[in-house]
């Protein structure tokens, strides 16, 4: 898959590569559902070694990363701040569940900052922890120092990886 999605990305040239590398971690953290689907962190990875290939530069690569995870946080976080009820309904159903999700609630309004920097390195809490920190009501200001923080030490991770594979890439 990540042939392909290289091979694709490739022919939109400089400007693709870079609008998926901002689309997709944006769109990973955003919408849940989407985020299962949509590789962001395989995008951001990819940049990385399409900037070893001289398509983008390394220095666009680590800013659309970046600016893409920061948005996606922002966005998520706004969803979740808007539709708590909706978001958190079904995690509070059956009794069984019940405890699972109070814990998990409680641990991100205990220590929401942990939680959405380990979040950023973990791909099923990537798509949860924004919508989760927006429908327990984290501060926004906490929330944002943290998203910020954890995106500006994620992306550069992930691009300089996919950098250092470039050479081992399929050309």
């Amino acid at each position: 898959m990540t042939g392909w999605l290289a091979e694709h990305l490739g022919a939109y040239g400089g400007s693709g590569v870079l609008g998926a590398v901002l689309l997709l971690p944006a769109l990973e953290a955003a919408l849940p559902v989407v985020g299962a689907l949509l590789p962001g962190q395989t995008a951001v990875v990819l940049g990385g070694a399409l900037a070893w290939g001289g398509v983008v530069t390394v220095e666009a690569a680590l800013l659309a990363a970046v600016v893409g995870a920061v948005l996606g946080n922002v966005a998520g976080y706004a969803i979740g701040r808007r539709w708590r009820a909706r978001f958190l309904a079904p995690l509070r159903g059956p009794a069984r569940r019940h405890g699972y999700a109070e814990r998990a609630l409680g641990l991100i309004e205990r220590r929401g900052g942990c939680a959405v920097f380990v979040g950023r390195f973990t791909a099923v809490l990537r798509t949860l922890v924004p919508t989760l920190c927006g429908a327990t009501g984290m501060p926004l200001r906490r929330y944002l120092l943290w998203s910020v923080v954890s995106s500006a030490v994620w992306a550069p991770a992930f691009v300089l990886i996919g950098y250092a594979m470039g050479p081992a890439a399929p050309g």
